[in-house]
């Protein structure tokens, strides 16, 4: 049984190593002030504050001709890959909205929802999230498409990302807000997209980066948690 799983560990690098690698710029190149980070490489976040279950989330900077339309928000996690259903996604900025923007999301672990306090909007979301965009773009044949941190879900195919999350826990007074992680996306479909990512910028408070094979775990430990609290 080792050995076979060791040689698929090996295909499989072997086949990474061979992949094609887009080079994501670093987050003080997109912008201005803050530190020289690598994006981390994951598409879903969890909840770090447990206690009262809130977030906060920051527009930092729009770059983008689309400016108007674009829309931000957070999604559930169903499993990677696995696209959320319209009450699993939470609008948290328009298109109107401007830098510098703040809008605080409550989370009810409890219930498994989310509300934006700015708007009102609730939508079912639990521990473990991603960030959408939508877009108003109409090239490669798609129309109006929502763009994923989860790259799966992309409608063009694509397996450049198009939503980079960067940990920026730790760099306290070099963003405003002191976000935990940025979230930078590119609204443009592949086929023209300048992969520029700084059509929307956003940063998050009080939640942390979850590696893939973690958010099942992560899900499961925020009921038993959340069990032990109503228990005592």
């Amino acid at each position: 049984m080792r050995s076979i799983l060791l040689t698929i560990c090996v295909v499989v690098c072997v086949l990474l190593a061979a992949a094609p690698a887009m080079a994501y710029p670093t987050l003080d190149t997109l912008l201005s002030g803050a530190p020289s980070v690598s994006e981390c490489g994951q598409s879903y976040v969890y909840l770090t504050d447990l206690i009262y279950q809130a977030s906060v989330s920051t527009l930092l900077l729009e770059m983008a001709g689309f400016a108007p339309n674009n829309r931000f928000g957070i999604y559930n996690y169903n499993g990677i890959g696995a696209a959320p259903p319209a009450n699993q996604m939470l609008q948290v900025f328009a298109g109107p909205d401007s830098p510098i923007t703040s809008v605080t999301i409550q989370f009810n672990l409890v219930a498994g929802t989310a509300t934006n306090l700015t708007t009102g909007a609730t939508a079912n979301i639990g521990l473990v999230f991603g960030f959408y965009l939508d877009s108003p773009d109409t090239g490669c044949n798609i129309s109006n498409p929502t763009f994923y941190t989860d790259e799966l879900l992309n409608p063009d195919t694509t397996v450049t990302e198009h939503g980079l999350i960067y940990n920026t826990s730790g760099y306290s007074g070099m963003i405003t807000g002191d976000p935990d992680i940025v979230v930078a996306f590119e609204d443009l479909s592949a086929c023209h997209s300048d992969w520029d990512y700084t059509d929307m910028i956003v940063g998050i408070t009080n939640v942390a980066p979850v590696p893939e094979p973690a958010s099942v775990f992560l899900l499961g430990l925020g009921g038993l948690v959340l069990l032990l609290k109503r228990r005592a």
